[in-house]
């Protein structure tokens, strides 16, 4: 687990170190029509795309997660129903 922690804060310190060095090239994000934000760093604009990304994987992989578990206590009731009455068919 420290070694976990560890990494994480690498990870975190080389992420600054790529924004406060990367702040050169600025662009303006168009996010609606009307909405725009100017002179944003690219980095920025880079990491906060790949953490949404991130974020909507989880998302989705969560409600698989779930209905797969839904799927698994089903099965597991059927089979606790087939060892208390042998007889029957599953």
């Amino acid at each position: 687990m420290f070694l976990r922690l560890i990494l994480w804060l690498v990870l975190i310190l080389l992420l600054v170190f790529f924004v406060v060095f990367n702040i050169d090239p600025k662009v303006n994000l168009h996010i609606f029509p009307g909405v725009t934000l100017e002179n944003i760093p690219l980095a920025l604009v880079i990491i906060i795309s790949f953490i949404l990304g991130v974020l909507f994987g989880i998302m989705v992989s969560i409600t698989q997660m779930i209905k797969l578990k839904l799927e698994i206590r089903k099965l597991q009731k059927k089979v606790e129903e087939k060892h208390e009455n042998p007889e029957q068919t599953l």
